[in-house]
């Protein structure tokens, strides 16, 4: 990939709710987009619950203006009103299949000021960027969240020379909220900062095409009393210092993307959608992207976590029973048989299972198997990604 090098003054950062709309807008002389609710600023801010690709909740007081990669491509989804949340509109030309993106956050002042005569300008110096996954088999219900706690004067520069997209998630690498963000082999990217104390973590995140999630890794201590725990970086950011630079290819020297998780492919070509369940009474699965019903004709692919042990590693393979599928009239059509059968699922590796039937004719699920009967294992190539 070619190197780039950005100025990027943003006031991070975005945070991936529970764990991924879009309209082209068309300016007329008044300002205003096409349906006319652009609050005279040509950006749609309508809340498309029905149809949408992206959420975002703005835990700022700002007007935010939020597009689909750089701002100068012209991708522009929509607007979000400040202390809201917006589902912004699933754009067939903009979403046109299941992939990663990056997502711009600008203000609206930004957006008016700029966009006309210096959209790079925009994308040099967004309020704040987030990784996001898009997946056209699915409801996107995944939120990002837009933080306000992030405004203020002093500065964490961020230089990834890295072949890994980064975040710097504070307090905790797996549920920390996202300081900052820096695509590989980007420089110099500039975040606007609060002062207090923080304590980040590094983590590094790529896209899998084969179960379309987005994982996650970072690096752990060798040695000494945190062998095998993550590492952190302890500092402040006050009048005495005003900014903190840190360069993500010293944390990824030595990183493998390793397995965490196995993954399960439905494909659903029954007459209706269905819904994964761990077990009875369990809530449905969910994709990173927000995913949970398996509408007919098409498939969806759960990861399944593996069990974490004490170091932050995770078990290589997981004993089960009762996953199961579930229309809301007719439960437990089961995945391997029935309630009681068991099956090992082992990490880094994609399981496919099938479904056919109605409810006259009852539903039938049967997995991809081997030709002695057991099942397929598809393995993920970790080391491509």
């Amino acid at each position: 990939m070619l190197k780039r090098k950005l100025g990027l003054l943003v006031a991070a950062a975005v945070m991936v709710g529970m764990f991924t709309s879009c309209l082209n807008v068309n300016v007329n002389k008044e300002g205003e987009n096409s349906n006319g609710n652009g609050n005279g600023s040509g950006i749609d801010y309508t809340d498309y619950d029905s149809n949408f690709a992206l959420i975002v909740k703005n835990n700022t007081s700002k007007k935010m203006v939020v597009f689909k990669g750089e701002p100068e491509n012209g991708q522009i989804l929509g607007g979000v009103e400040g202390g809201s949340t917006k589902h912004f509109k699933k754009n067939a030309s903009i979403f046109t299949s299941s992939t990663d993106y990056i997502a711009y956050v600008v203000t609206e002042e930004d957006y008016k000021e700029y966009y006309e005569s210096n959209p790079k300008a925009l994308a040099t110096s967004p309020y704040t960027t987030f990784y996001a996954v898009f997946n056209d088999n699915t409801v996107n219900e995944a939120v990002y969240e837009i933080s306000n706690s992030l405004q203020g004067k002093y500065k964490l520069i961020l230089n990834n020379g890295s072949k890994y997209n980064v975040e710097l998630r504070n307090k905790s690498p797996d549920y920390g909220e996202v300081l900052a963000f820096s695509l590989a082999n980007t420089y110099e990217t500039q975040y606007k900062m609060d002062e207090g104390e923080y304590m980040i973590f590094p983590v590094f995140r790529k896209y899998d095409r084969v179960s379309k999630e987005i994982i996650s890794t970072y690096p752990t201590y060798s040695a000494g009393e945190l062998a095998g725990e993550a590492k952190s970086y302890e500092f402040s950011l006050d009048s005495k210092t005003t900014e903190r630079q840190f360069n993500a290819k010293t944390w990824a020297e030595g990183i493998n993307f390793t397995p965490s998780a196995a993954y399960i492919k439905i494909q659903n070509n029954a007459d209706q959608g269905m819904q994964f369940f761990l077990s009875a009474g369990s809530t449905p699965m969910i994709t990173s992207a927000g995913g949970k019903r398996i509408n007919d004709g098409t498939s969806l692919t759960f990861s399944i976590t593996m069990e974490k042990l004490t170091n932050n590693k995770y078990e290589d393979s997981k004993v089960v029973a009762g996953y199961r599928l579930a229309t809301n009239r007719i439960d437990n059509i089961y995945l391997n048989g029935s309630s009681d059968a068991s099956v090992t699922y082992k990490a880094g590796y994609l399981y496919t299972y099938t479904v056919t039937g109605d409810p006259e004719k009852g539903y039938k699920v049967v997995p991809l198997t081997n030709e002695d009967g057991t099942l397929k294992e598809q393995e993920v190539d970790w080391s491509a990604l």
